[in-house]
């Protein structure tokens, strides 16, 4: 097999050599990645992705497993600073190793590319597994996790998150139920004792990537509507994979709004969609073309269904001479603004879309409006309502520059497409 590692550290995006791609995370986790295949660029699945401490100091567990999900993502939730050996291995590919060095404070987001290589194999005896069943064996421990079909039936009820764990998920049990309006219920595992902590022993609360300062009140008010999925770590292997702080349990939560991927890469603003893990660059002149084309025919459609009633010899005559009724030149001028900024939105949001991620339609359009709307006000200035260069610059706004304000929001706010 033939692969290569590409990485960047922390905000300054000094490359490693290699051939790679760092880019610098700004939420937790402190390692995530993709998988890609070389020749497609597309994520693989069902890779086995081993993180590997090379020095004492460098993690909290000397070994970590994971599997990556149906679009080649994996990640590492928790990982101290020191020096690493990662492995990826799949049976299509075989094996690939990297060593890295993870420094305090940094953050990674890695790509890895494999190419595929032929494998002779004996006779096997295949066994189909589930992904979540794959992912358990990797953890080598049972995996105590919870659903949001599993919570869908109690959400209805008007329970809360502690009373449903205590019921889905074996070994954790309510100490205390709710006596009083207001009062929180205690979630713990059984079997864990402290004397230094007497009273309710609540796990670490950890929701999407983010440690809560107040894990009970979290169990007891977060919405089961919003949940993804819960997975309960008992305090046997919460201690090596969170250190010694967690010798209650710890309680993961993946809300559905936590699928974004956000975060900038280098120098980006915080909230910008992170192309690091992107088997390709965005395709710029193909959208625009897309926009621009969209933009063209959208304008054209508007006017031709709002030519009736509205004027377009000047602003004024076109603001205040309408020849329809209201709600027909209502309608017209909804036609007139409204048809290009959805043409655009949709279109730029189909062609700019990846294997991974997406834009969003309407915040695109919303892009599109926030230059086109005053660009076809400015086009219909004369010398007596406007300025010197008013109409042309209007037509240009109306033109060019709005469906390039489209595309540059499809870049930039995006989501992960859901699998």
């Amino acid at each position: 097999m033939y692969g290569s590692l590409i990485w960047m550290y922390g905000l300054g995006g000094m490359l490693l050599g290699g051939g790679g791609e760092l880019a610098a995370q700004e939420e937790p986790p402190r390692i995530s990645g993709r998988v890609v295949d070389r020749d497609t660029g597309a994520g693989v699945e069902g890779a086995e992705i081993v993180l590997a401490a090379l020095r004492e100091e460098a993690a909290d567990s000397a070994r970590v497993e994971r599997i990556t999900d149906g679009v080649g993502l994996f990640q590492f939730e928790r990982a101290g600073p020191g020096v690493y050996a990662l492995t990826v291995t799949h049976l299509a590919y075989g094996t690939f190793q990297e060593q890295l060095t993870l420094a305090g404070g940094e953050r990674l987001a890695l790509r890895v590319t494999l190419s595929p290589t032929a494998i002779a194999l004996d006779p096997v005896v295949v066994e189909v597994a589930s992904r979540d069943q794959r992912s358990a064996r990797a953890l080598g421990t049972a995996r105590r996790r919870v659903t949001s079909e599993q919570l869908a039936p109690i959400a209805r009820t008007g329970n809360h998150l502690a009373n449903a764990l205590a019921q889905l998920v074996p070994g954790v049990r309510v100490r205390s139920g709710r006596s009083q309006p207001g009062e929180l219920v205690c979630l713990e595992f059984r079997g864990v004792v402290s004397f230094a902590q007497p009273g309710c022993l609540t796990p670490i609360v950890i929701v999407d990537n983010v440690r809560q300062s107040n894990g009970l009140v979290t169990l007891n008010t977060l919405p089961l509507d919003e949940i993804q999925s819960v997975e309960a770590v008992p305090p046997g292997e919460a201690g090596v994979r969170y250190g010694a702080d967690s010798n209650a349990g710890v309680i993961l939560i993946e809300t559905r709004s936590g699928t974004v991927l956000e975060g900038g890469t280098g120098n980006a603003p915080a909230g910008l969609y992170n192309w690091a893990l992107e088997s390709r660059p965005y395709p710029w002149g193909k959208t625009l073309a897309a926009a621009g084309a969209a933009n063209a025919v959208g304008l054209l459609a508007g006017y031709a269904l709002s030519d009736r009633c509205l004027n377009f010899e000047s602003l004024a005559q076109h603001f205040y001479e309408a020849e329809c009724a209201f709600l027909v030149n209502a309608g017209s001028r909804l036609a007139l603004y409204g048809a290009p900024q959805v043409g655009v939105g949709y279109v730029v949001a189909r062609v700019g879309g990846t294997d991974l991620s997406r834009g969003s339609m309407w915040r695109n359009a919303v892009a599109n409006a926030i230059v086109s709307a005053p660009g076809v006000v400015l086009a219909l200035t004369t010398e007596e309502d406007g300025f010197s260069g008013s109409r042309g610059l209007g037509i240009v706004m109306a033109t060019v520059g709005a469906p390039a304000a489209a595309v540059l929001a499809d870049r930039l706010f995006r989501r992960v497409r859901s699998r």
